[in-house]
């Protein structure tokens, strides 16, 4: 990176011009020393990535935990530094394939659909089957019943779930009871 750093012509121009706001000095790194322009004011030097680096340095803390743009961003600034960082890490993680895979889009909330209220009892029933639950006295699965007027509940212990039994239940249970629902 520090040979890359002598001829990259971006680092050269915000060298020899005041435009920008980055303060590049060079600094000694690493064993045996070597000069590295870096953006010093910061707790933590950070080093000018030349254009060859750029996408390297962006895979190799990007592929850590693919952890989205903005997290992407944070990371990477606040260890280099290079001009249109935000933009090309911006880009780059937004069309990175396993990102895309994992990403949780936008839920879609559907309006609920309106059921019309019933106008007198027992003129529509709710029924659901709950089981298989801990066998007692031979039954193991429950037939229950509601009525959507006034929320009156029924249930009905069932042997097994046939059609046969849920029919004989239905009509031994609620319909002797109550008659037949409308609904």
């Amino acid at each position: 990176m520090a040979e890359e750093q002598q001829t990259d012509p971006e680092l050269q121009d915000i060298l020899s011009s005041n435009t920008t706001s980055l303060v590049l000095q060079p600094l000694p790194v690493g064993e045996p020393p070597v000069t590295l322009h870096c953006d010093a004011p910061l707790v933590r030097p950070r080093p000018f990535v030349p254009e060859n680096f750029r996408r390297e340095v962006f895979t190799n803390l990007h592929s850590l935990s693919h952890p989205g743009i903005r997290a992407s961003v944070r990371m990477i600034s606040e260890r280099y530094v290079w001009p249109s960082m935000r933009a090309d890490v911006t880009l780059w993680a937004g069309t990175c394939l396993q990102c895309q895979l994992a990403k949780v889009s936008r839920h879609t909330r559907s309006k609920l659909s309106g059921f019309v209220p019933p106008s007198a009892r027992f003129e529509h029933v709710h029924i659901d089957l709950v089981g298989p639950l801990p066998p007692s006295e031979g039954f193991r699965y429950c037939f229950t019943c509601v009525d959507r007027f006034s929320k009156w509940p029924e249930q009905f212990p069932l042997v097994d779930i046939s059609a046969n039994t849920i029919v004989t239940a239905s009509y031994s249970g609620w319909i002797s009871w109550f008659g037949p629902p409308l609904g």
